[in-house]
């Protein structure tokens, strides 16, 4: 076999994998505000701006900016979802001293060019945040940095955290965290059981017993792998009982609060280096909620 034939296979595998991505889908609409949730808030609306790929391509950002900033969060949706669909938790970040970044990614049913092409999707997604991450170094000069996503938005973050994937090591030395919610779970070739292995950036897998995605992760459990394969120290893992996929832009009263505390106190904990956020964290506890601490 030639090495020309070996390097196409694989890639020939990540594109027929990649095309069915749509099974990963998210919300695009904003999710209720549910009365039931004993976090109290300021509602923060987020502004627009549009930055420029080298290639011309245009890459728009939704920024719920903190009123008193203490750091920032790059956000990346879920595949077909859109930034909006988690207002209250983006939102409750922002209140909270974190201006959250989050573009809107060509596979939304939102983008006006929207493409549903998964291969697309991750070059285009990687190229996104990469110049999000530098405009948010740029235009916040100083700050901490923490990545999040949901679903394959949260394998970016972890991409940029220090996952390596079949396209190397991507990782970007200014992220001091990486909040992961519901990962994708083990994408053949894409993501394997060693891609973790280069993961040493501070970790928090948020998942449910009821977070099931045929084809990506038939289990819950699969959410589980980064936490799972990644080096150990500062990784944290939450488990909430009748969780599904879409949580984080669905979570009401009780879960919604827990949601909101637990990354809350990571980003203090990793963005601040606030030792009364970590021990907080390390030591969570709610019914129905498992916690893990490697």
């Amino acid at each position: 076999m030639s090495r020309r034939t070996s390097l196409l296979e694989p890639m020939m595998i990540v594109r027929a994998v990649l095309a069915s991505l749509a099974l990963l889908s998210a919300p695009v609409a904003p999710a209720l505000a549910f009365s039931s949730s004993a976090v109290e808030a300021t509602v923060i609306a987020p502004t627009r701006q549009t930055l420029t790929t080298p290639d011309g391509r245009a890459v728009s950002l939704s920024i719920w900016t903190a009123p008193d900033e203490r750091g920032v969060v790059v956000f990346s949706h879920g595949f077909g979802g859109a930034p909006e669909a988690y207002q209250r938790l983006l939102s409750a970040w922002a209140a909270h001293g974190f201006t959250v970044i989050a573009p809107l990614h060509v596979d939304s049913q939102q983008h006006p060019d929207h493409s549903a092409n998964g291969q697309v999707a991750l070059t285009t997604r990687l190229e996104d945040l990469a110049l999000t991450r530098e405009a948010a170094a740029r235009e916040h000069t100083g700050e901490p940095m923490i990545v999040a996503g949901h679903s394959f938005g949260s394998l970016m973050s972890l991409i940029a955290g220090g996952a390596t994937t079949i396209l190397g090591p991507q990782g970007d030395p200014a992220v001091k965290g990486v909040i992961a919610l519901s990962s994708p779970g083990p994408i053949p070739v894409v993501v394997t059981p060693e891609t973790y292995r280069t993961l040493t950036a501070p970790l928090l897998v948020v998942t449910g017993d009821q977070d099931i995605v045929p084809g990506y992760a038939d289990d819950w459990r699969d959410h589980r792998l980064p936490f799972d394969t990644a080096p150990q120290g500062d990784k944290s893992l939450i488990v909430v009982a009748g969780g599904g996929h879409q949580l984080p832009a669905t979570a009401e009263g009780e879960q919604f609060d827990l949601l909101v505390r637990a990354t809350e106190d990571f980003l203090d904990a990793y963005a601040l280096g606030d030792t009364e956020a970590k021990a907080r964290l390390d030591a969570l506890s709610a019914p129905g909620v498992i916690v893990e601490h490697r």
